[in-house]
């Protein structure tokens, strides 16, 4: 602006001596002039912001990126940002469309974030479980699209890109034998191996039988931790679905753990409730596993 004060100031000082035709030469020179240089600072001053948002943009997901934690929140990003609640709520909504995911209100991941990493970190305490813990411990074939996590309350179904999140409530006294894990950089929450096989016997529903026999084939379980683990679940139809499963892979725990009942129950609680009943476990085998490899 001092440039063109200055010129303005030239033509003024000209007045007494010019005509009013070379005047208005001078005064259209002048405004062109003008408009010009100040086309020219707008220019280089849209440049300018443009280039910081850009390094700012980077800057900040670059912090997410090597971030252990997968979830942030609103606050998180004021902080990170150091700006206004205002200006952090419009560069958000702006990232929100193709870098950012809102799972829930307040709560942010990366788009690419790995959804057991998002499931995990939604609810605390809480972890992966079920036939998700086997997919971590490659123990399954399957690549279902719900991610199932075990939490001490019930919450609803959540959305996150192209999965599903499902929390299944457990009591305090068997919510046990879960790990802190590093997974891309991030913090994990899941379930031991021998813990998930457990759950999964315990409520089949949320992962097939035949996928848990697969595990627990495959899995170098210690056999210790199983039995100690299936006692504390406190759970008779559980501990006859895997003393029978053991058996099939010849290991007897019939001297350290029977069911508690007398009554029989089914090997899965989703096939109708016909078959052999095998008396030692006081279980319905209403579905063949011997096959399954």
């Amino acid at each position: 602006m001092g440039m063109v004060n200055e010129s303005l100031a030239r033509v003024l000082s000209k007045l007494p001596k010019i005509g009013c035709m070379e005047f208005c030469n001078s005064f259209g020179v002048l405004i062109k002039n003008i408009y010009t240089k100040l086309s020219k600072m707008i220019t280089l001053n849209i440049q300018k912001i443009r280039k910081n948002i850009i390094m700012k943009t980077q800057e900040f997901l670059q912090i997410l990126e090597f971030s252990k934690k997968p979830i942030f929140s609103f606050s998180d990003f004021v902080r990170i940002l150091g700006k206004s609640e205002n200006y952090v709520k419009v560069f958000v909504n702006r990232l929100a469309k193709k870098q950012l995911v809102r799972i829930e209100k307040n709560k942010y991941a990366l788009k690419r974030t790995n959804p057991l990493l998002v499931a995990s970190n939604l609810l605390f305490p809480s972890y992966i479980s079920f036939i998700s813990a086997y997919g971590y411990y490659d123990l399954t074939t399957q690549l279902p699209r719900t991610v199932y996590v075990v939490a001490l309350k019930q919450k609803k179904i959540l959305h996150y890109n192209s999965n599903l999140i499902q929390f299944v409530k457990f009591k305090d006294f068997r919510f046990f034998g879960f790990s802190r894990e590093l997974l891309e950089n991030k913090f994990l929450f899941v379930a031991e191996p021998e813990k998930a096989i457990l759950d999964s016997l315990y409520l089949p529903k949320y992962c097939p039988v035949p996928e848990t026999f697969f595990a627990l084939k495959n899995a170098k379980l210690n056999i210790e931790k199983l039995i100690t683990f299936a006692q504390q679940m406190k759970s008779s139809a559980l501990i006859a679905r895997l003393g029978y499963l053991l058996e099939l892979v010849g290991i007897d725990i019939s001297e350290r753990l029977r069911p508690v009942s007398k009554n029989y129950t089914v090997l899965n609680p989703a096939s109708p409730k016909k078959g052999q009943k095998e008396k030692k476990w006081r279980l319905i085998i209403n579905e063949v596993l011997n096959n399954v490899e």
